[in-house]
């Protein structure tokens, strides 16, 4: 069971108090809503899904994969990339 990490390609801030929620480059994991990583079985993957990320003062940002963000396993995540804030998946 693959564990999934978001791409981020450029640096995304809430859009209502501007709080960085990820570098350019970074990576942030998706987990479940008892923000645990979230385990998907190989053969299920999903071609799209819905994200939330949360900033530190509660605001929230839907993401859409892959629209408006890519995926990938983690296990091709650069060693060197920075790690943004977790993506709870929502469905």
């Amino acid at each position: 069971m693959p564990f999934l990490a978001l791409v981020h390609l450029r640096e995304l801030r809430c859009a209502d108090c501007k709080a960085l929620l990820a570098q350019a480059g970074a990576r942030s994991f998706v987990v479940d809503v008892n923000n645990d990583p979230l385990k998907i079985p190989e053969s299920d993957t999903p071609e799209e899904m819905t994200v939330e990320m949360i900033c530190p003062r509660g605001h929230t940002t839907v993401l859409f994969v892959p629209n408006e963000i890519g995926a990938e396993e983690t296990l091709l995540t650069p060693s060197g990339a920075s790690i943004g804030s977790d993506a709870i998946r929502v469905s």
